[in-house]
């Protein structure tokens, strides 16, 4: 059987690509990279038998890797997963936007800047981003396309968004561009490479060849299509410490994605951005007084 997407799902293959590029280096990239994919393409197209067939593959390789990764946290929990993605797209973000406004572009940025962005797209798979997140989810995409275009125009970027990031700009970028070509971007971000190393993952690109293409679960009944409902227990209204501390739910929740920051960051073995982020949420459990 071909592995080749489906016309219909074309869509997907950005997350598809960097699935495949975290296979061996981020397991929990890899995974809901393709989760996000199947859903997507569940939401396209789940009745064509070339679709069926290619989400059907999708879906045992998903399977497969659940099941491999059965420990990783970042797997079995919502939570744990959101701040590992965010964190990730997150640092690929400032990493790109310090390089452009340092002036140093090549293939390397164009790809930084443009899988950060689709990392966006996957974190809503655990609700609505923030308004910090959707905007730098459109402008990481728009500066993926312009510093693409100018390279290959032979024309130097402008650091920084010119003349202001405007609403056309940002509508732009929202759905990516086709001719950006990404495909073509064989180039790597060594920062992740040998860690997590799991090459005995198997690559999302492979059809099993016991695939039944007409076997494709429903999003509302298969647990690999619907994230896990809820994201933790209802919020607390409000506490109060011993020593005087009034907190509300907004106070726990930045607290504990500050907290998932850290977690994430350790993974890295990133000992500044853990200490960093625990102390903010040290620092918010710890003043925030009525």
């Amino acid at each position: 059987m071909s592995a080749t997407i489906p016309s219909n799902l074309k869509s997907i293959a950005h997350y598809i690509k960097i699935a495949n590029e975290h296979a061996n280096r981020d397991p929990v990239i890899y995974y809901w990279c393709l989760f996000y994919a199947v859903q997507t393409g569940m939401s396209i197209d789940k009745s064509s038998p070339d679709c069926i067939q290619y989400l059907t593959a999708l879906l045992n390789t998903l399977e497969q890797v659940k099941k491999q990764l059965a420990g990783n946290e970042a797997i079995s929990s919502d939570i744990v997963a959101q701040a590992h993605i965010e964190q990730m797209a997150i640092r690929l973000f400032n990493h790109g936007d310090n390089e452009d406004r340092a002036g140093r572009y090549g293939k390397n940025l164009v790809k930084t800047f443009y899988t950060a962005g689709h990392l966006m797209d996957v974190l809503t798979l655990f609700g609505e981003l923030d308004e910090q997140l959707q905007s730098n989810r459109k402008y990481a995409k728009w500066k993926a396309t312009y510093i693409h275009n100018c390279l290959k125009n032979g024309e130097t970027p402008v650091p920084g968004p010119p003349g202001g990031f405007s609403a056309d700009d940002q509508e732009g970028a929202v759905g990516g561009d086709p001719s950006l070509g990404f495909d073509q971007l064989n180039v790597r971000d060594e920062r992740y490479d040998d860690k997590h190393d799991t090459a005995s993952l198997p690559p999302p690109s492979t059809v099993p060849a016991h695939s039944n293409v007409y076997s494709l679960p429903q999003p509302a009944s298969d647990p690999y299509i619907t994230p896990a409902a809820g994201l933790g227990p209802p919020p607390v209204q409000h506490h109060t410490t011993a020593s005087g501390v009034t907190l509300k739910a907004e106070d726990f929740t930045k607290a504990q994605k500050y907290a998932k920051y850290a977690v994430s960051a350790l993974s890295y073995e990133d000992t500044v951005a853990a200490v960093e982020n625990l102390q903010k949420a040290l620092n918010i459990l710890t003043t925030c007084r009525e």
